[in-house]
């Protein structure tokens, strides 16, 4: 007899609402964890555009300080050659 009574302990009205309660907790803290992740990959999308703008940006720099250089050597040659 006393198996059933502790079965019946375990099904009691008061088990279910607590057992209701932390299900209940537990989907809000999901539904907020999934909040915060959707708002971080929004800015992670936000930050990976931003360092592909800056990678081109970096890229243009260097293609226009190698033709500067370019253009610096042809002066410096042409000025040894006018010293010679």
């Amino acid at each position: 007899m006393e198996v059933f009574s502790i079965k019946r302990d375990i099904f009691s009205e008061n088990k279910i609402e607590e057992l209701e309660e932390k299900i209940d907790k537990l989907i809000e803290k999901y539904r907020i964890i999934k909040d915060e992740n959707e708002k971080l990959n929004v800015k992670l999308k936000a930050l990976e555009g931003n360092d592909k703008n800056i990678q081109e940006k970096m890229d243009e720099i260097k293609k226009e300080r190698e033709v500067l250089i370019e253009k610096v050597t042809k002066i410096l040659e042409k000025v040894e050659k006018v010293e010679i």
